[in-house]
């Protein structure tokens, strides 16, 4: 399979299984030493999660949801999906083209007309081929910025080398060379396709994680400050509190396993770690667990609060 991934660099070039492996592997790793400081932390009665992000910028709780990393993340989405649904588009029309032009020497469909020698009409076949191919897939928009190729390695990607070999540098467009031409794009279109609803199941995903933490910070950004609580209200105040810490919890476990997951995608294709695929350009790779840790941290901020104020009463 030949599913094509835009590096962000302007080059395209297939996404192995062994790229995914080792993304996954690495971001494994990765969640595993997170674990191991975290326990360090508790075992040393810190806050792992005050640790981790003591560094980060004191975000307003409006900003950390409405312009942060989700946000950022649901525009790149949104790019990759429109440019994926043109890409499907251009390859369903390509189809079509190379359906209407007609076969060299040997089908059904050839007639030299008379005058005109059988390399010429041959000719005129395969750069009928190349030129559909052109006007349909290398004249989109995008096409330059993302993949920046030449015919053949473009065509050597996405239908394989075999049929850029004959459709740039043959000398017939034979039956066979049409079939598999035709055989080829489709299944582009249909990688396309696959490719589209991984990424709306993503943007879906990403809509979910920002409602469910909006509700967090709006709860948050709606109550008085400690102050001015009796110490009645600390009390359940302070339920709360812990009630969002659980709810942020639990949505940042849930997307760590949706990453992980194999089935999260209603079609099965070679990408099934999309986070660099989508998000290589953003600050993180990963906009929702960010966004998650920021608001868990600020969270046990406002605990500890609540905790020496009910102390020092």
């Amino acid at each position: 399979m030949y599913t094509v991934i835009a590096s962000r660099g302007g080059t395209a070039r297939p996404r192995t299984a062994r790229d995914t492996t080792r993304t996954a592997t690495g971001f494994g790793l990765i969640t595993m030493t997170l674990f191991a400081v975290c326990f360090v932390l508790l075992v040393d009665g810190q806050s792992p999660i005050a640790s981790l992000n003591s560094g980060l910028p004191h975000l307003e709780l409006g900003t950390l949801i409405a312009s942060g990393h989700i946000p950022a993340a649901k525009a790149a989405v949104e790019r990759e999906r429109e440019q994926l649904t043109q890409e499907r588009d251009a390859f369903h029309r390509f189809v079509a083209d190379v359906e209407s032009i007609p076969v060299s020497a040997g089908g059904r469909q050839s007639h030299t007309p008379v005058g005109i020698t059988r390399a010429n009409v041959t000719e005129d076949e395969l750069h009928s081929v190349r030129a559909a191919y052109r006007r349909r897939v290398m004249d989109l928009n995008h096409f330059d910025q993302i993949y920046g190729e030449q015919l053949y390695e473009n065509i050597a990607t996405e239908l394989s080398e075999d049929v850029a070999a004959a459709v740039v540098h043959g000398d017939q467009f034979s039956p066979p060379v049409k079939q598999v031409v035709l055989q080829q794009a489709t299944r582009a279109g249909i990688r396309r396709e696959r490719l589209v609803e991984a990424v709306t199941t993503e943007r879906e995903s990403l809509e979910y994680a920002q409602d469910q933490l909006q509700e967090i910070t709006g709860a948050l950004e709606d109550e008085p400050t400690v102050a001015d609580f009796t110490l009645t209200e600390l009390f359940e105040y302070e339920r709360r509190v812990d009630q969002w810490k659980g709810k942020c919890a639990r949505l940042l476990r849930t997307r760590q396993r949706d990453i992980h997951s194999e089935d999260r995608f209603p079609s099965k294709f070679d990408i099934s770690f999309v986070q660099r695929y989508l998000y290589n350009d953003l600050e993180t790779d990963f906009p929702v667990l960010t966004t998650g840790l920021q608001l868990y941290s600020r969270l046990e901020v406002r605990q500890r609060a609540v905790h020496d104020e009910i102390t020092y009463r």
